[in-house]
């Protein structure tokens, strides 16, 4: 097991980086392909190929896995940090987000195989490994949308929460740019002449940080901004990137209007505004059906000796575009932490335990009639 997941973390494979996600993919469809699977590459030009696989099944039941091979990490870090154990925890660029993840579905499909085969034959799977979700998944939204309506429930082995949860509601995700235009004049002598693009950016972070709204789970962080060259010049430009959080769907539209409403209001005369973007991960809500899926993943816990429980959490994933579709649940990767940093980690016993419970939980979730 740890011997696939540091041949998966001692691979370059930030999201821009083709040649080493498809390395990784390369590692993946071999293993696929040995578990029974039939693989197909989806083609990329700008990102890695996104990497899926099916196995047919003779029963009625149909279910879909999800995992992302991108990470953060520039090409070089592997070499500066390659995987390591030290202690009762493994390091590494990806190794919880989500080199842990994918390699403990890979080991739970293994087990289940072995130990119980007719299970294993019944069950119809499909495997999504794609190559973008760190850029909020452009390419590989819509397939994962086409297998998430085919299937009766999703799996998605993003890490598990700090206290070990599964992840059973996710906040939406949006991400907005904000270009403004102005004309460029001397500060000094002629400031009359200008139109700041700065001073209209202004008035816009202020008013979008105003929809803020604790009380409804909405966030909006203005996190990007620069404009203008010189301090003696009015600046003929500036931008700014946002970043937006919301609860729930409805919330979603209005945020989304009102963010273009702001856009387009002019505070400073003859200014330009430019909005790109929109909401890129709609909101992944529990429901019965997915309160069904934590309650058999429970059970499989106890049989570990394990209390599992369900989180809500502010972060997207492809967990969000799934929901919308079948019933699922995220968070089956191993516990660990310091994802998107120098300090990621996963908790070595937990990469197994998951691994376990995944196993059990496909056995118990195959004889739901």
């Amino acid at each position: 097991m740890f011997e696939l997941l540091e041949s998966l973390v001692n691979i370059d494979c930030g999201t821009y980086d083709k040649a080493g996600v498809d390395q990784v993919g390369d590692i993946l469809a071999e293993r696929l392909v040995a578990l029974g699977f039939e693989v197909q590459r989806d083609p990329q030009k700008e990102y890695g190929d996104h990497v899926i696989g099916h196995k047919p099944g003779d029963g009625h039941q149909y279910i879909l896995f999800i995992g992302h091979m991108d990470t953060v990490f520039p090409a070089g870090t592997v070499k500066k940090r390659p995987f390591r154990i030290e202690g009762d925890r493994a390091y590494g660029p990806g190794v919880v987000d989500m080199k842990g993840g994918i390699t403990g579905l890979l080991f739970a499909l293994e087990a289940l195989k072995s130990t119980a085969p007719e299970t294993y034959r019944r069950v119809a799977m499909d495997v999504v490994f794609n190559s973008d979700e760190e850029v909020l998944s452009p390419t590989s939204r819509p397939i994962i949308e086409s297998r998430a309506k085919q299937a009766q429930a999703a799996c998605v082995f993003e890490p598990a929460r700090p206290g070990g949860e599964y992840v059973i509601q996710r906040k939406g995700v949006g991400k907005y740019i904000l270009e403004v235009a102005g004309r460029a004049a001397h500060a000094g002598a002629q400031p009359e002449d200008g139109r700041s693009a700065v001073e209209e950016l202004a008035h816009k972070i202020v008013a979008l940080h105003a929809l803020t709204d604790p009380s409804t789970g909405t966030n909006v962080n203005v996190g990007v901004i620069r404009g203008g060259e010189r301090p003696n010049v009015i600046a003929d430009h500036a931008y700014a990137e946002v970043d937006v959080r919301v609860a729930e769907s409805k919330i979603a539209e209005n945020i989304d209007q009102r963010i273009r409403d702001i856009a387009a209001a002019q505070l400073v005369p003859d200014t330009t505004c430019k909005l790109s973007g929109g909401i890129k991960f709609p909101p992944m809500l529990p429901t019965e059906e997915s309160a069904r899926l934590l309650s058999m993943i429970q059970k499989a816990g106890r049989e570990l000796g394990l209390d599992l429980r369900g989180i809500a959490t502010g972060g997207g994933s492809d967990g969000n575009h799934a929901a919308q579709f079948t019933p699922t649940i995220d968070g089956m990767g191993p516990q660990g932490g310091g994802a998107h940093s120098d300090r990621e980690y996963i908790e070595v016993a937990t990469l197994a335990e998951r691994a376990k419970v995944t196993a059990l939980f496909l056995a118990e979730w195959s004889n739901v009639k």
